[in-house]
Order: C-alpha cells, then structure tokens, then sequence
C-alpha cells in the first residue's frame, strides 16, 4: 500500500538528497517494499583534496529517512509485481482426500491433546535454524494412541522489566498468539497458513533442570511460560516463495499463495527470511505456511526492530488476492477484530502456583499486552495495535474496491 499523511510526504521532499525508491502509484497498483540506497552526489560537500563528505545538513537529512523508514517498514530489496492475474482457464479443486494434509492432526485435535489430554515426554531437541532458542518436542497421549511434535519457545522474560510485555527483541509471544487467532476471521480451517499456536506454562517440577534453574516466569507462581505450536509435515523450504509467472498460470499455486499473503499482510509480518516460509512437498497442491510469527503486529519496541536486510511480507506482493477473502473481510466489523484480538489467550493460577488455560474473559487492561491482576495472566493485543489490524483491513478494502489490487 502507498504510505498515507505525513511520512510520505516527507519522505519526496527529501529525494533530492537520498535517493528513495517506492511503488509504483496507486493507478497502476503495484506495490512493493521501500529501497533505500545511498545519498547521491548533489547530498555530499568537495573537500579541498576532492574527498567527498557528508555535509551536516546531508547526516541530518540521512538520519531523518532512516528514521522514517523504520516506521514506514524498509527492506533493501525490491519486489516485483506481474501483471493482475483475474481469472484463470482452469480452477480445480484445492481439497485433498486428506482435508489436513500437512497437519499430523486438525487444528482442533491439536488444542484438545495439547491442552486437555494426557501427555508423555518422548524426545526433546534443537529445532534447528533459529535465534529464539526453539526446541522440537516430541509428546505422545496415550489414551489417544497419538504422538505428536511440537515448537516450543519459552517466553523471554529477561525485557518485562523495560516493555512489560513479555516481548523480546526479535519475537513477541502474545503476537504469535495473534497471529494464530486472526486467520479464522478470513480462512477456512483447511487454509490456515499459522499452525495451531497456544501459551503454556510447564510446571517447574515436570520441566528439566536448566529451565528449573531459570525460576518462575511470573513471580508467584511455579511453572515457565511458553508457547507451543504444532510441527506440520511433509513440507520443505522451497526459495523463492512466490513465482509470479506461475502464479498468472496456476489457479492452485495461487490460491495458496494468496492466503499467505493476505495473512501476512494484516499481521504486518516483518521477518522475511525464506526459513519462516515453508511450502508443501506435494507441488500440485503447493499449500504456504507461516511458522514464526512473532515479529509482526508493529514487530517490537515501536517497531524499530525487524529484519531490514530481507524482503518482507508485510505489504501486498502476490498480483491478486482471492475475492472470497476478500468477502469475508467485507463482513467483519471492528468489534470482531477486537473480540478476537484484544484477548487472544488467559490463563489462571491455581492453588499449586501453576497457570492453567482457561476460556478468554473481559480484557482486563486494553492498553496493555500482557495483563496481570490477580491470578489471571492475559495475552492479546493493544489497543492501538488492534486499529491498526482494523485500519489495514480497511484500507485492503478501498484499494481492491478502485482497482489498486486485483482479485480472482
């Protein structure tokens, strides 16, 4: 979408000094991340040995868009937008026989076992690539005759002290959780791009001994928050994640393509490196899932923090989104986006000091994004951050309804 008020403005009024490049206008519909690149040489100063140097002037001028573009959200690569693609010769089917086929269960399924059902401790590993210190856990529920492996992040509670959030740097626990609840307002369950996402606490008694070591989460109680999702199978990481040229061909390819898109869009997704994004193996029905979502919703501390260095999700880059989605926004009112936003996980102490999942109740504090009162402990989003969903939604709306974004 083209920055709206102030900051793009400012931005033009500086060109002559920084060279910045943005989307194309709005009559023509592309989008694209802003590309930042060096100041030219009418920004710069000749120096009596013709050394060239930044003015005071020029540094400032520099400081200012660098500013700007970490609240406008820069990426340092350009995007490529092919032509609308609006309707397509063939649309077959984009069920499987399997309804889940990338699930080891439904997203339901994975709820009750998580949360409800009887568990053992199998295996517990590195998840691999990663700088949020994942583990790979495997469960087995023996009343259900079931193994299952999961993600598993403890919350980083070493920033409560500066944010209150329970947010580190480069991953928001309550934002995963957003992340996860916000696709039932669009998607249908078999379309999900999020696996089954949920906040834990481990009791200190069940947990190994390093994390025992680390104390409680929360003062009072006796258990180390975390949150788990759900391993999906049979899909791979396949680079680049968005072919354009087949996407105009496929009617598949596209549909999931689309749903990806449109998820990371309203997430403001801002961690666009390839291993967040996997595909699945069956390339006939090439479904796209987004597996780490807590850089997202305004990534962390005002949104200052994210990946600069990749080309990011966080605005439009498919050449159409489906209408059917688009349908379904139509109908959501900002009471539903805050129904589903503004508490998207509670939890309530016990009388063993451990915090147990309970139903969502009244947000006890909007303004904040993580709530304690009492023994209740709430997950959600902000206020503020829950308009700005709303806002997008809005403005994803206007742009599809005057011809700036295509739909099939």
């Amino acid at each position: 979408m083209e920055p709206k008020g102030g900051a793009a403005e400012t931005i033009s009024a500086w060109r002559q000094n920084i060279v910045v490049g943005w989307p194309a206008g709005e009559a023509a519909g592309a989008q694209g991340p802003l590309v930042c690149r060096r100041p030219n040489r009418a920004s710069c100063s000749q120096l009596s040995h013709g050394v060239l140097m930044l003015t005071r002037i020029s540094i400032l001028v520099t400081a200012t868009v660098f500013a700007l573009v970490a609240l406008t959200g820069c990426t340092v690569a350009p995007v490529r937008r092919a032509p609308a693609a609006v309707s397509y010769a063939e649309r077959p089917t984009t069920r499987a026989a399997d309804p889940y086929p990338n699930w080891p269960v439904p997203a339901h399924e994975a709820e009750r076992l998580i949360l409800h059902a009887r568990r053992e401790l199998k295996k517990q590993t590195g998840a691999g690539a990663g700088t949020t210190g994942a583990e790979k856990v495997s469960l087995a529920f023996p009343d259900d005759d079931i193994e299952l492996d999961i993600k598993w992040k403890l919350v980083d509670s070493s920033w409560k002290g500066i944010t209150e959030r329970y947010d580190g740097i480069n991953n928001s626990p309550r934002k995963e959780l957003a992340a996860w609840k916000i696709q039932r307002l669009f998607l249908e369950p078999e379309d999900y791009v999020a696996p089954f996402t949920t906040a834990y606490c481990v009791p200190l008694a069940e947990a190994s001994e390093a994390v025992r070591k680390l104390g409680p989460t929360v003062d009072g109680s006796d258990c180390q928050l975390g949150v788990a999702a759900v391993w999906l199978k049979n899909i791979t990481l396949q680079i680049p994640v968005l072919d354009s040229e087949r996407f105009d061909r496929d009617y598949v390819y596209a549909y999931f393509l689309s749903n990806l898109n449109l998820f990371t869009y309203l997430v403001k997704h801002h961690d666009g490196r390839e291993g967040n994004f996997l595909v699945s193996k069956d390339d006939a029905r090439r479904q796209v899932f987004s597996i780490d979502n807590g850089v997202s919703f305004g990534a962390g501390f005002s949104g200052l923090f994210y990946n600069w260095f990749v080309a990011n999700w966080n605005s439009i880059r498919v050449p159409a989104l489906r209408k059917a989605s688009i349908d379904r926004l139509r109908g959501v009112t900002e009471a539903d986006v805050t129904a589903a936003l503004g508490v998207v996980s509670q939890l309530e102490r016990n009388d063993e000091g451990i915090y147990v999942n309970v139903l969502p109740g009244k947000n006890l504090d909007p303004s904040r994004g993580v709530r304690i009162e009492g023994r209740q402990l709430q997950f959600g989003l902000t206020d503020d951050e829950v308009e700005d969903v709303w806002q997008r939604i809005q403005d994803l709306i206007e742009d599809v309804d005057t011809g700036v974004l295509a739909v099939f």
